[in-house]
């Protein structure tokens, strides 16, 4: 085991919250480990110890976790972090972000309203969700790249829905790409077991307790004409980031 802080670098709707609970679960079974979260309220910023206060990075084993950016303090850490199928984590953060977040929270209100004056985004979990996501994407409505972005260090909106998407540029790709040398490891959703597995090398215990997280069940019909449909458009919306996650997948898995 190695005897090194970690950072977990949140990218939403990438099993984070699971994850979370298998390294609350390695704190309260070990006294010389700490688990702590942080985050800024509706962006993810530049991950910084000013976030984690009152932390002995010296003696304790401390799992830093939230949804930051990479930043230069990232290099001293044990760094790690986990992605997503580019069509599936649009899906999940679009649905997420609209009907978890602010239909039923009424979070992020401001940029959805503003968005609404210039297109119908009622998304209602309907085939009618496809001319809409297709215009989100047209005028630049929501976040693209947030892989990409989270390793170069570029903060965005949590949100997911936006009055004006930041482009990326090549030179931000580039960056993105050299980071990757700073992380221990960077898991998949398509095999988050995977990931624990490569994490008990890194913690000071021989197994740990994960309880899956899952905030609502989307119609997979649904999900499959999305896929079928508009697949190309997302995948261009987020070019980098499908050209990062095949970098990623040749290094890590």
């Amino acid at each position: 085991m190695k005897n090194k802080n970690i950072i977990f670098l949140h990218i939403p709707k990438t099993a984070g919250t699971t994850i979370q609970t298998g390294l609350r679960n390695i704190a309260d079974n070990h006294k010389k480990v700490v688990f702590s979260k942080a985050a800024v309220p509706g962006l993810v910023d530049h991950f910084s110890l000013d976030h984690f206060k009152n932390l002995d990075l010296n003696e304790n084993i401390n799992i830093l976790k939230g949804h930051f950016v990479f930043s230069d303090i990232c290099k001293n850490f044990e760094l790690f972090s986990m992605v997503r199928e580019i069509v599936d984590l649009f899906i999940s953060n679009l649905y997420f972000f609209y009907i978890e977040e602010y239909l039923r929270r009424n979070l992020n209100s401001d940029n959805i309203t503003n968005i609404k004056k210039k297109i119908n985004i009622d998304l209602t979990l309907s085939n009618s969700d496809l001319k809409i996501i297709s215009k989100l994407l047209k005028y630049n409505f929501v976040n693209s790249n947030l892989i990409t972005k989270t390793l170069a260090g570029i903060p965005f909106e949590k949100h997911f829905f936006v009055e004006e998407d930041y482009k990326l540029i090549e030179e931000d790709f580039f960056l993105a790409k050299e980071n990757l040398k700073y992380f221990t490891y960077i898991g998949n959703t398509t095999n988050v077991q995977k990931f624990l597995n490569f994490l008990l090398q890194y913690v000071p215990v021989k197994s740990f307790e994960v309880s899956h997280k899952r905030f609502f069940k989307k119609d997979q019909k649904l999900i499959n004409d999305i896929k079928y449909n508009l697949a190309d458009q997302i995948k261009e919306y987020n070019y980098f980031d499908t050209e990062m996650l095949k970098i990623i997948k040749n290094k890590y898995q």
